[in-house]
This record gives structure tokens, sequence and C-alpha cells, in this order.
């Protein structure tokens, strides 16, 4: 979705878009699904409905071995607080659904979705990625998208990047829900 009112609000599956996506389009079993075949299952998302919404993302892990503790315990430290927004959707952004949300993705990353299937409202995916310079990542997300809010587990396991953040194992936790219509500015 354009701007930050969307990027904000119902993207859940935007946590997935830190890291971009490339699609095969291969339809062999196991196979990384293409780019059309993740919009479709995009598509089955219900549109979000206009109005104002409360967004709370919590870190729930976080552990980087080998790194110094000192560093670890600020990190954790920030990380582990609960980080909340309020947002408001305009009917344009709600209007577009997810369409759009793959746009421009995919510049400068090797990932591919192994796992994109969305059933009555349901979301579980994993998005696979590969960086010489970063390493490799997989996120998986999984929980529900209904047109008034959101509650999804984003579970991240990365290793191979330079140090000292070489292997990282983050979980977050974030729920947007529907306050009301949004509030004149």
């Amino acid at each position: 979705m354009e701007g930050n009112t969307m990027k904000s609000a119902m993207t859940i599956i935007g946590a997935a878009a830190l890291l971009a996506l490339t699609g095969c389009g291969s339809k062999q079993p196991g196979a990384p699904k293409s780019t059309e075949e993740v919009k479709q299952e995009a598509a089955k998302l219900e549109t979000p409905e206009p109005g104002e919404y409360k967004q709370v993302l919590e870190i729930t892990r976080f552990d980087v071995p080998g790194m110094p503790k000192e560093s670890a315990e600020q990190m954790k430290a920030m990380m582990k607080a609960n980080q909340q927004n309020t947002i408001c959707l305009t009917k344009a952004d709600a209007d577009k659904g997810f369409r759009d949300m793959f746009k421009g993705m995919g510049k400068g990353s090797q990932c591919s979705y192994s796992k994109f299937d969305v059933d009555g409202g349901h979301l579980d995916a994993q998005l696979d990625c590969k960086s010489p310079q970063q390493g490799n990542a997989t996120m998986t997300l999984t929980g529900t998208v209904k047109k008034d809010g959101s509650d999804v587990v984003i579970d991240m396991n990365a290793s191979g990047a330079p140090a000292p953040m070489s292997t990282m194992k983050m979980t977050m936790h974030m729920k947007t829900t529907r306050l009301g219509d949004c509030k004149a500015s």
C-alpha cells in the first residue's frame, strides 16, 4: 500500500516485506511459490475496513548468541518493550486491500516464499532469504487477518550475517485492532 498509513496498518505480511520477495514460478512440490501464486493467496485476505487502528508490536524473543553480554542485555531491553501506535487507514488505502503489497519487492535479495497459504482469514507463510552479505534468514508468519484487525506471530531465524549478529532468533507478536472511524485532523 502507498504511504505510511497502510505501511503501519494492516500489513501483517509487511514484516516479511522487510526481507523482500522474488518468485520462481515453479509448481513442483516444495518449490518456491511464484509472485503470482503469493498474490492470489494474499487476495483471499479480507479487505480491511477504513478507520482508526491500534497496532501493538511486541518482541517476545530476541536471542543473539556471541554478542557481548552488555550489548545483548541493552538490545533485549529495547526490543522487548511493546511498540504501540495508532494510525488512520483511509478508504483509498483500504480499497486496495493487499494487492499492491509486493510491488517493488525482491530488489537485491534472493528470497522466496516456500509456503504462503490463506484459509478463512488464517495466514500460514514462510519466507526464505539468502544474501551473500547478510547470510540466510527464515521467517514464518502465522495468525489471522480480518477486515477489522489482525493477530500474527512472526518468527525469524537468521544465520551467516556479519558479527555480532551472525546468528539471531527473534519472535514478534503483532496485533492490529480497529478502534472506529478516523478522527478528523
